[in-house]
């Protein structure tokens, strides 16, 4: 059994890398393209509609941008509730003030990644969370998701009540038939795909 995970796990990191690679070649034009798309089809699901208490990822290196979502969650009266990453790869889920700029409110991890300041947010209680949009490195077609390798997510999302919806935000290169998966690995009720080929074509008749 053990033997199988490594080989599942070596599986997994081959494809991120791959993944990734090609995630990392995106340009500032299709990002930004790819952040209105994202606010634009996340804002039209009912779940959205639906929460009062949603949770977001700040984005980083290439991830689907989140910039967009956050200042309309922010705007709309909902509540925005943001990850934080301890020693221990563990996320604790903070609430963020609506007083303020969203920026006075962060700080920067040890992975340059932004989060929110425990200092001066909230422990978000999980029970209220009503949506989650997670990041991930690759899904394939029926909802499963590869994280980054450290099982942060999968083991916060495995700890929220089971009426907590789970969106993934990916690009559709990262959206494959198939992934391997184990027995820790949550899935994902929906994921959002944001269309590059297209945004492509738009770029280059610019």
């Amino acid at each position: 059994m053990k033997r199988y995970l490594t080989v599942l796990q070596q599986k997994k990191k081959v494809i991120r890398k791959k993944i990734l690679e090609r995630r990392a070649l995106l340009n500032s034009a299709i990002l930004n393209m790819a952040e209105k798309s994202a606010a634009e089809q996340l804002a039209s699901t009912e779940d959205y509609r639906a929460s009062k208490t949603i949770m977001l990822y700040m984005n980083f290196r290439n991830e689907v941008p989140t910039g967009s979502i956050i200042n309309n969650i922010r705007y709309s009266g909902k509540k925005l509730v943001l990850p934080y990453t301890n020693k221990e790869f563990e996320i604790i889920p903070y609430e963020i003030p609506l007083a303020g700029e969203l920026k006075d409110y962060l700080v920067r991890s040890r992975f340059g990644v932004l989060e929110p300041d425990p200092s001066l947010c909230k422990e978000a209680n999980v029970n209220s969370i009503d949506l989650v949009v997670v990041p991930g490195s690759v899904f394939d077609i029926t909802n499963n998701r590869i994280g980054y390798g450290k099982g942060c997510y999968d083991r916060f999302l495995s700890k929220l009540p089971a009426s907590v919806y789970k969106i993934g935000l990916a690009y559709d290169f990262q959206v494959l038939p198939s992934v391997p998966t184990t027995q820790t690995d949550v899935k994902m009720d929906e994921i959002l795909i944001i269309e590059t080929n297209i945004m492509k074509k738009k770029t280059s008749h610019a």
